[in-house]
């Protein structure tokens, strides 16, 4: 989106009610000093104003709510993807310290709405392959899987939980503008390294080699010069502009149909009988690693202390 047409758009679109705690929250997350530098709060409103709207949308595109328990694993395909076997799902939310919180805080509840995400993996398999009537063995096959189930923002109600949602997506994008700066210092510290070592060089040089030491230090000190400029307070407000008025470079949700059958393995060929087309939603930008998310229902559950869940899984690795 052109960054100058979100921001006009802005214009005439009213603040949102929590606009100005969402300018606070957002600031004292990248500088606190920035509330005594000029032109806060501001400054801030069209992109904090544009970063609220695009983390509730988001948080509203995750698809969902998927009934996650033994009787959905056998019928639907999505959750039977998810998922290497039927114990696994039980082991997901039992091993789920969002989840236990939760429910501890709440314990008559029993069911809740939360976003899960997982790892996607891609692995190459050798397997059987039917061509008609004809069974091929040793097969080449591309096996699709997911790990490091996670269960995030719990709450008792799909609203509250998407809610929640937003709200870590509208931190992460606020995390992505401290992270430029963040950049910035380094190579400042890089530079300011880099200014020793040649000071130190220059120092101990002869007559020969110091006019060229002398004029790379000057280059130097150029790129110090202007690397510390950037780091000044008034610069700061560059960063939310330009991460905060065009956000899906930096977060967005991808969606990715993939045909499986239901061992996992990639069907690619609509010819074949077998196999359905599942779509994975990829939360992309949330960290370093592609997340596949979807939001889930759960219920009769209970809280577990943490004695027995370490118990439980103690006695999982020794089996």
């Amino acid at each position: 989106m052109n960054v100058f047409a979100h921001l006009f758009g802005h214009e005439s679109s009213p603040p949102t009610p929590d606009l100005l705690p969402a300018i606070e929250r957002a600031v004292n997350a990248v500088e606190p000093l920035l509330k005594q530098a000029g032109g806060y709060p501001d400054a801030y409103r069209a992109p904090i104003q544009s970063a609220l709207e695009y983390a509730h949308a988001l948080a509203a595109q995750i698809p969902g709510p998927v009934a996650i328990n033994r009787e959905s694993y056998a019928r639907d395909p999505l959750v039977h993807a998810l998922f290497p076997s039927i114990e696994s799902v039980t082991d997901a939310l039992g091993s789920s310290l969002a989840l236990q919180n939760h429910l501890r805080a709440s314990p008559a509840d029993g069911e809740l709405y939360a976003l899960m995400g997982m790892r996607r993996i891609e692995k190459a398999v050798v397997g059987m392959h039917l061509t008609g009537q004809v069974v091929q063995h040793d097969v080449m096959q591309d096996m699709v899987y997911f790990i490091s189930h996670t269960i995030e923002n719990p709450a008792a109600s799909e609203t509250q939980a998407r809610e929640l949602v937003a709200t870590s997506l509208f931190d992460r994008l606020i995390g992505k503008v401290a992270q430029r700066i963040a950049l910035r210092k380094q190579e400042k510290q890089r530079l300011l390294l880099e200014k020793d070592t040649l000071m130190a060089r220059l120092h101990a040089a002869d007559e020969h080699s110091r006019p060229a030491l002398q004029e790379q230090l000057a280059r130097l000190m150029t790129e110090l010069q202007s690397a510390i400029g950037t780091l000044e307070l008034d610069r700061y407000q560059d960063d939310f502009v330009a991460v905060l008025l065009d956000p899906a470079q930096y977060l967005r949700l991808d969606q990715t149909p993939i045909r499986l059958d239901s061992m996992g393995i990639r069907r690619d060929n609509a010819a074949e009988s077998h196999g359905e087309t599942i779509v994975f939603n990829d939360l992309i930008g949330y960290d370093r690693r592609n997340w596949t998310v979807t939001m889930v229902h759960c219920t009769d559950l209970q809280y577990e202390e943490f004695a027995s869940r370490l118990e439980r899984a103690y006695r999982t690795l020794t089996v």
